[in-house]
């Protein structure tokens, strides 16, 4: 880190926090510093899946949390895996990307939620989308 102040600093290279420093950085009049704990994804433990489950459970890649003991499950914990990595927990999450039920975006709109209707985020979901066949009026190409 070659400066000591800067405008604005991110904790979390994560899909969130990549993007809030990208979107603070873009009109090149603020300096950003976006920090993350763990290492670069680019080990090749990230592009195959059949390789995630390395990652996944690697303490380089992963801070390994589990919860607290939960009382309907007779106590034990669960493991939840959170990222250590760029990219946060989305560079260990197997390559799945899952939206959620439209209808439920409609009943946030319906309760108030402005924005938040199915028509008004699929927008952004397309935007993130990198398929390789042809875009569609649901799935983009050039995320």
């Amino acid at each position: 880190v070659s400066r000591s102040t800067y405008d604005y600093v991110v904790v979390g290279s994560g899909s969130a926090g990549a993007i809030i420093a990208s979107r603070q950085a873009a009109n090149g009049k603020n300096s950003v510093l976006l920090l993350e704990a763990g290492p670069k994804d680019n080990n090749l433990l990230f592009r195959i899946p059949a390789a995630m489950r390395y990652a996944y459970n690697a303490r380089k890649y992963n801070w390994n949390y589990e919860t607290e003991p939960e009382p309907f499950l007779n106590n034990r914990r669960l493991y939840q895996p959170r990222g250590k990595v760029l990219g946060g927990s989305s560079s260990i999450n197997g390559m799945l990307y899952l939206r959620g039920n439209p209808m439920d975006y409609e009943a946030w709109s319906q309760q108030g939620a402005r924005g938040w209707s199915y028509s008004e985020v699929l927008p952004y979901f397309k935007k993130l989308e990198r398929r390789i066949d042809q875009e569609s009026n649901y799935h983009g190409t050039k995320g």
